[in-house]
């Protein structure tokens, strides 16, 4: 229940508090006055954008606050997520917006900064506001869908939510679906290119160990003459196997001459031993130059393989990033890549059975919904016509038509289903839809009614109507008021009216104004006592507040109303 609601620096109000109670609170005033501010405040909590102009002269800022004492009841009829994150709990509950000069807002639940969103769903659900253009709404076949629903209930709110998450699935895999088909003849040329060159680096077995083993390897064949002349001479000149000449007979003859005289001098002695060792290296070398000699082979043919092979790495190197090891990169990365496309494809066809099944979920719970749909329908018409009977329009039938398309591609976001309402005013007419039948009177009446068949399914919210009684007047208006007082009992209401018999009903009454004072106009909230109250009724009827025949019609009224009178 909304038990308050404050306002400071908002357009001509400087500083208002609308205290609210139980039942029906009337609010009424001079045209001007500033009524429709109230639920224009009320508005702004739910979520509506902040037009320009809206901050008054007495500062930058402007301030709504809406206080309320939410039940268990109420919170369990909240949307979850928003009980969740907002961290809502039965008892009093403050909502509070700020809105600055330059355009900045600032939100608040109990203190603690929330989004303009989380703000707008959180008093959406604890206040329906029917403002002076809401009629025209009910024109709208997606605000009558919204009205089918909420009549019937819980579990077709439940089925709704169930079906726009499965249409939305079966989107959103289509659009995947449908993405991946037209990609798949760039990827057919990306995966055939690919294998080709997969292949090749394959085939070739590139590896850089190998590589810096084939060039010294390619060295020595070139040379491989060469080195082995070399090494036959050296070794022979070294230690001859012919009998000539060489190196170690030299040293053996020096060490002859040196033996002659050995132990005569140390230092002697020791060139003499440095002779020996030398000796020994000689025949160490010449042994390891023949053996080099004997591993030395001439083969053309190994050679040119080699060559071959380096040219094969130079060639796929430059081809494939410039060297071996970035062509064993993009050996690897092109085995990856060839996986990742053949997955895709695989990927196409899991597309392809999880878009069918998205499909057929959504059309099974798209006819569910239909058929809850068509059972409710009937049900409401009966609703709205006891209801339009309480309001001077007896004789009128309601029809609830439900169209239904059929088909994935006449499934729409809230399903299958196009809903309009109906209205024949008068018997013998057929019935026709309200955009071309109803009047404004009928239009503004319809709304209570649909209002009134809503009323404790939609939850035990506030009610807030907003001149619901335009285009009304005598009897029927005295109905509308019966009708907003019967419900008030039951649900809270907060009423902006210009009609005496619809305010003599109320059960709080708040009388708007405004008031001049050091060349500022603003506008100023009173509650009204009784006496006040059939003062007001008498400027409502068109009399002054002394006149003895008003006062006592807006008694006649005040007294009936409280009767629960209507005639």
């Amino acid at each position: 229940m909304l038990t308050s609601l404050s306002i400071r620096n908002f357009v001509l109000i400087e500083d208002a508090v609308l205290e609210c109670g139980p039942g029906l609170t009337v609010l009424t005033g001079e045209t001007g006055a500033g009524k429709t501010l109230l639920t224009q405040a009320l508005g702004l909590l739910r979520g509506e954008r902040a037009a320009d102009g809206l901050v008054g002269e007495a500062g930058d800022e402007a301030l709504i606050q809406a206080v309320f004492e939410v039940t268990e009841q109420e919170v369990a009829g909240l949307p979850s997520e928003i009980v969740e994150l907002l961290g809502v709990d039965p008892g009093q509950v403050i909502a509070t917006r700020r809105l600055h000069r330059t355009g900045k807002n600032r939100c608040f639940v109990d203190g603690a900064a929330v989004t303009l969103a989380d703000l707008g769903a959180l008093i959406a659900g604890l206040v329906s506001f029917s403002g002076q253009h809401e009629h025209r709404r009910l024109l709208e076949p997606a605000y009558q869908r919204v009205v089918l629903d909420a009549f019937a209930g819980p579990p077709v709110a439940a089925l709704s939510r169930s079906f726009e998450a499965a249409w939305s699935e079966a989107g959103a895999a289509g659009a995947a679906l449908r993405q991946r088909a037209a990609d798949r003849e760039a990827r057919a040329r990306e995966r055939d290119l690919l294998a080709f060159q997969v292949t090749e680096l394959d085939a070739a077995r590139l590896s850089v160990a190998e590589e810096e083993g084939l060039r010294p390897e390619l060295r020595v064949l070139a040379r491989a003459g060469d080195l082995l002349q070399a090494t036959a001479a050296a070794a022979e000149m070294l230690r001859s196997d012919e009998g000539g000449p060489d190196a170690a007979g030299f040293v053996a003859q020096a060490r002859a001459f040196l033996n002659g005289v050995g132990g005569v001098d140390p230092a002697v002695d020791e060139i003499l031993q440095g002779l020996v060792d030398t000796g020994h290296l000689l025949d160490e070398a010449a042994r390891d130059l023949r053996g080099y000699a004997a591993s030395v082979v001439v083969d053309p043919g190994r050679q040119r393989e080699v060559e071959s092979r380096l040219q094969l790495y130079a060639d796929l190197g430059r081809k494939y990033g410039g060297d071996t090891g970035a062509a064993v990169e993009f050996f690897e990365a092109g085995t990856a890549r060839l996986r990742e496309l053949e997955a895709l494809e695989d990927d196409l066809a899991q597309l392809g059975r999880r878009s069918e099944a998205a499909r057929a979920e959504a059309l099974r719970l798209a006819a569910t919904l239909s058929d809850a749909r068509a059972q409710a329908a009937p049900l409401l018409e009966r609703a709205i016509e006891n209801q339009l009977a309480d309001l001077g329009m007896a004789d009128t039938l309601m029809s609830v038509n439900v169209q239904t398309a059929h088909g994935w591609e006449g499934l729409m976001r809230h399903g299958a289903d196009t809903i309009e309402f109906l209205l024949a005013p008068n018997p013998g007419i057929p019935a026709r839809s309200l955009a071309r039948t109803a009047s404004g009177g009928e239009l503004s009446r319809t709304l209570l009614a649909t209002k009134a068949a809503l009323a404790g399914v939609e939850g035990p919210e506030t009610l807030v109507f907003d001149e619901i009684d335009a285009g009304i007047g005598g009897r029927t208006a005295t109905a509308v008021g019966h009708k907003l007082r019967e419900l008030s009992r039951t649900t809270q209401m907060v009423v902006v009216t210009h009609l005496p018999q619809v305010a003599a009903f109320a059960d709080h009454h708040v009388l708007i104004e405004k008031v001049t004072g050091s060349g500022l106009t603003t506008t100023v909230l009173r509650a009204l006592d009784d006496a006040e109250m059939i003062q007001e009724l008498c400027r409502m009827l068109g009399a002054a507040p002394d006149d003895p025949g008003a006062r006592s019609h807006a008694r006649a009224l005040k007294d009936k109303a409280t009767a629960g009178l209507i005639d």
